[in-house]
């Protein structure tokens, strides 16, 4: 509004200094407007296109972010970088196609402005004493027509939209690169294939607040066996389960996997044989075909299928409405709570690890769901070592070893159905849960 108000008390006053030298500023401004039009239309288009690509990318970095225990997990830091490369360059890309446009505005209305001025100073001076103006009216003239073009600046801000996206990308690839405190061996040590012993040797954690999480944890685990690890939230089993992962190292004592100490593994190798599906079943934006693929890199669509079907999930794939094609939204949105967890079971089971470790989802399932995924986890188990953080005692009931933890300690440990007639910690859990509804601990 005071642009208009300011355009029109401009002209009512060069009309009154003279309605000629008014008249050849209209005509040369004239041609002016269509084509500041026709650029205004492609910069629109051009920053719809660049909001569509601003929100893909802050897409794809909040995602990365959500889900980056489950790419260093998978070892998938490659194919994140490049896809969030992609998008920024394509962000970017768009970003210079508008500053384009903008480019070309203060240019155009610079020559139009500079030749509005020299035609009046040139017109002035021809035909001023005819149209009784004074040089001091065509100074002032002058001085008129330059607050008629208002000098195009969004260009800066064009370009600090650039920075703020580089700034961005270098943010999410130092939060990939961050290993949480984890040093790689100088000298790695390669993990044996197969299933994997694991031996616990008087391992202690705690955070760097001091508050100990797990207390003188000795243990053996046999080739192959079925774990299932219990206890009250907070008594230290889902802290367990990270360090065999190594997603954390103990404070004191040290996890050895396959003979090998972990913190002398090699990291490919530890990726590649130790794989940790996390409770929340984490899923980026993509088909459930690509999230699977986070398991082994490389696999054709023909690997997928034969991961479903050893899961015995050919007929879940099939009631879904384009398959393994199908989007699962972002943080898999799209699919239920047990869906996701199910793509995260076939995930692992395509990068086939010699030691698995799964933490059950907490959240309720619907009673079909479970059973697909109760059967899916009996298949993942065969031939690999597997540790589950069980959330839900049906898990220990079918395991080969139960491990009770309380306070950070274990407690007690054996089979179920000895635990049970023991009478003790684990015979209390179990109790508590069958009363309760087999609600989730």
């Amino acid at each position: 509004i005071i642009d208009s108000v300011q355009i029109v008390a401009v002209l009512a006053i060069m009309t009154a200094y003279s309605w000629q030298l008014t008249l050849v500023v209209l005509v040369l401004h004239i041609p002016l407007v269509p084509i500041l039009r026709w650029m205004q239309a492609r910069q629109l288009v051009a920053y719809e296109e660049l909001r569509t690509r601003v929100s893909d990318t802050m897409a794809i970095v909040s995602e990365s972010v959500h889900g980056v225990e489950t790419v260093r997990a998978y070892g998938h830091r490659e194919p994140v970088r490049r896809r969030i490369h992609s998008a920024i360059d394509s962000q970017y890309g768009q970003q210079m196609q508008a500053a384009r446009y903008f480019s070309l505005v203060l240019p155009v209305s610079d020559f139009f402005g500079v030749m509005a001025i020299a035609s009046v100073v040139g017109t002035g001076v021809w035909w001023g004493d005819s149209w009784g103006v004074s040089s001091g009216e065509l100074v002032a003239f002058v001085f008129l027509c330059n607050l008629l073009i208002a000098p195009i600046t969004e260009l800066g801000e064009v370009l600090d939209q650039t920075q703020t996206a580089l700034a961005g990308w270098w943010k999410i690839l130092n939060v990939l690169d961050t290993e949480v405190d984890l040093s790689d061996p100088e000298v790695p040590v390669a993990l044996p294939g197969g299933p994997l012993d694991v031996r616990v040797e008087n391992v202690e954690f705690s955070y760097r607040t001091g508050d100990r999480v797990l207390h003188g944890i000795d243990l053996v685990l046999p080739l192959g066996a079925s774990v299932a690890v219990v206890g009250e939230t907070g008594s230290g089993k889902t802290t367990f389960a990270r360090l065999l992962a190594r997603l954390a190292d103990p404070t004191a004592g040290r996890v050895l996997v396959g003979g090998v100490d972990l913190r002398d593994a090699a990291p490919d190798d530890r990726r590649r044989a130790i794989r940790m599906v996390p409770q929340d079943g984490f899923l980026f934006d993509t088909t459930i075909a690509e999230n699977v693929r986070y398991g082994r890199a490389g696999a054709t669509d023909a690997d997928v299928d034969s991961a479903v079907a050893e899961l015995g999930l050919i007929g879940w794939v099939e009631g879904l409405a384009e398959g393994v094609h199908t989007r699962v939204g972002e943080r898999g949105e799209g699919l239920s709570v047990g869906e996701r967890q199910l793509v995260a079971l076939v995930r692992a089971q395509l990068a086939d690890p010699g030691l698995l470790i799964l933490d059950e989802a907490t959240s309720a399932v619907d009673p079909e769901t479970e059973i697909t995924l109760e059967r899916a986890m009996e298949r993942l188990a065969v031939g690999r070592t597997t540790v589950s953080v069980a959330h839900r005692l049906s898990t220990a009931e079918r395991a080969d070893l139960v491990l009770v933890f309380s306070n950070g300690l274990i407690v007690e440990s054996g089979p179920h159905d000895a635990l049970v007639a023991l009478g003790g910690v684990y015979a209390g859990l179990h109790a508590s849960w069958l009363g309760g509804t087999r609600e989730t601990l």
